[in-house]
């Protein structure tokens, strides 16, 4: 019974002892008394019409210190494999986190690595005593925080913020949701401080930049903020928040970091551009810290960590700016001495950076290859490299012991089975380490977004929903068996395709083209197609493909 209904209760059986007054008068006595509690319960918990100011339900003013709960759902790509959790290490999460301690507040930080209960959340949270109620979240995992935030605000009435790509891509969307009352748009760790410091009465919540929301029945949308130019300036991320058995048992072996925030190029189906667009300083969207600023970082979490035995850089490219690039090979060696994991673009290596970065520790370079079929990847996506630029970063990886990580996708407008197969071949004359590949979904704000609304590849009733190995568009040369089949087994089609090349060239020809009819052939059983790539797994030399721990 809830706290209402048991003053409700209450009342109703002491006027029920009331013997001297008249039955009927009473009775009516009794309902009108129900009638007006129930009307103020609904004014005060629902609004009438009208959503009610968050301050008119939750008194957060005079608190000596703001605590805030952190919330980051990941398991729509983690959950448990074989009893492990899969979690990983979120660094804004721990940038919040950090800033927020930095400025005198206290941190709850929940990271949901599988689908959790209303009751177990609830618990969870009745458990923290915040003021605050914040969530991260991507478009994939924007579902998900939609009911949770429900959760919060129907159980605790606290103010919820949501922060991260989707809403700095659709806060307009965001806002949609009743139950959330803030949208942060762009990089948050100071507008998430302000936000706190403004709930405590230090401020005022409908100025703050970068801030979108309803507050005392006001609407408001205020510009974002400029970058943070100088990221020496920001505190290193807060780590204690992290719990290790969550993650995944790779991300426990590693220190994962990031030296650098944005991306110039102009890829058609990533959010960096339509973020870039987003801040008043975008001309300075990519930025480095220091060499000395990220070193001095490692260094401590080198000297601290146990069955640490690598470092993952989490950066869009490491090697983009030559100068940084320079100095980080040279210091890297001499004060961490570890080996590390980067993400590289396939046409900004040359033999003297691979070289390099050999030399400085790195074990294993992850490229986007994406599509290996050159129309779709230049105009469709918008990524202008060649077959060539690709395969030569891939041997030069080889030719220096560098292990490598390839990363596709597939399930684009325009694109056919014939197209996805030219992913599968690129990949086999490249022969990539391990092989990734994910089925594309458009985000809100990236032009491939808008292109799958304007051809009608966009499917509404799908968009609110968490699919990883399906599409969510309306597809009319692509299947949900192709892209399954190719989802599961494109490393071993890859290796088959990769051995049929190595034979002869007029051999090579006739079984490729009998390959690709077996597998695209609508009158194959698709029980065969499963079969054949379920006997390669099998057969599959996986020394030839793991020749790296990534």
């Amino acid at each position: 019974m809830d706290r209402i209904s048991r003053r409700i209760h209450s009342k109703t059986s002491w006027m029920h002892g009331m013997a001297s007054a008249p039955r009927a008068r009473f009775d009516l006595q009794v309902t009108w008394v129900i009638i007006f509690y129930h009307v103020l319960a609904r004014r005060i918990l629902h609004g009438s019409g009208t959503r009610t100011p968050v301050a008119a339900r939750v008194n957060l003013q005079g608190r000596e210190r703001m605590r805030v709960a952190l919330v980051y759902p990941d398991y729509y790509q983690s959950g448990c494999i074989r009893g492990q959790p899969q979690g990983r290490v979120h660094l804004g999460s721990g940038y919040l986190s950090a800033c927020l301690k930095r400025s005198g507040h206290d941190v709850a930080y929940l990271h949901l690595v599988e689908p959790v209960t209303r009751e177990g959340f609830l618990e969870w949270l009745g458990n923290q005593d915040v003021g605050l109620v914040a969530f991260s979240t991507t478009s994939l995992m924007f579902p998900k925080v939609k009911e949770l935030a429900r959760w919060a605000k129907e159980e605790t009435g606290l103010p919820v913020v949501v922060g991260g790509v989707h809403p700095t891509l659709d806060p307009s969307g965001t806002l949609q949701v009743p139950h959330i009352d803030f949208a942060c748009l762009g990089e948050g760790e100071w507008t998430l401080v302000e936000l706190a410091e403004a709930l405590e009465g230090r401020g005022r919540v409908e100025e703050i930049g970068s801030l979108w929301g309803r507050w005392r029945g006001r609407e408001f949308s205020n510009p974002v903020r400029p970058l943070v130019e100088d990221l020496d300036t920001l505190p290193f991320p807060d780590r204690s928040i992290y719990d290790m058995s969550k993650m995944a048992p790779d991300q426990r072996e590693r220190i994962t970091v990031m030296a650098s925030r944005g991306c110039p190029y102009h890829c058609r189906y990533c959010s960096n551009h339509a973020q870039r667009r987003a801040y008043p300083n975008g001309d300075r969207y990519v930025r480095f810290r220091s060499v000395d600023n990220v070193l001095a970082e490692l260094e401590g979490l080198a000297e601290q960590a146990e069955g640490i035995d690598h470092v993952r850089f989490d950066d869009d490219i490491l090697t983009l700016r030559p100068r940084w690039f320079e100095e980080f090979v040279r210091e890297y060696p001499r004060r961490v001495k570890l080996p590390f994991i980067c993400n590289c673009r396939a046409d900004l290596l040359d033999e003297d950076k691979v070289a390099k970065l050999k030399e400085a520790g790195c074990k294993t370079i992850c490229m986007g290859i994406e599509s290996g079929n050159p129309w779709l990847r230049r105009h469709v996506l918008g990524r202008r490299m060649t077959d060539e630029q690709i395969l030569r970063a891939f041997r030069l990886c080889r030719k220096y012991g560098i292990g490598t990580v390839s990363l596709n996708m597939m399930g684009f407008p325009h694109e056919d089975f014939s197209m996805v197969l030219d992913t599968v071949k690129l990949n086999a004359r490249a022969e990539p380490g391990i092989t990734q590949i994910t089925v594309f979904r458009p985000f809100p704000g990236t032009e491939l977004y808008r292109l799958c609304i304007e051809e009608g590849y966009y499917a509404e009733e799908e968009a609110d929903t968490i699919f990883t190995r399906r599409s969510t568009l309306r597809l009319r040369s692509l299947t949900d068996e192709q892209m399954e089949l190719i989802s599961e087994f494109i490393t071993p089609l890859a290796y088959l395709y990769n051995q049929v090349f190595s034979l002869p060239s007029s051999l090579s020809t006739v079984l490729e083209k009998a390959l690709d009819a077996f597998l695209s052939g609508s009158k194959v059983p698709y029980s065969w197609k499963r079969r054949l790539g379920e006997e390669m797994l099998r057969r599959l030399p996986w020394e030839w493909f793991l020749s790296t721990k990534y």
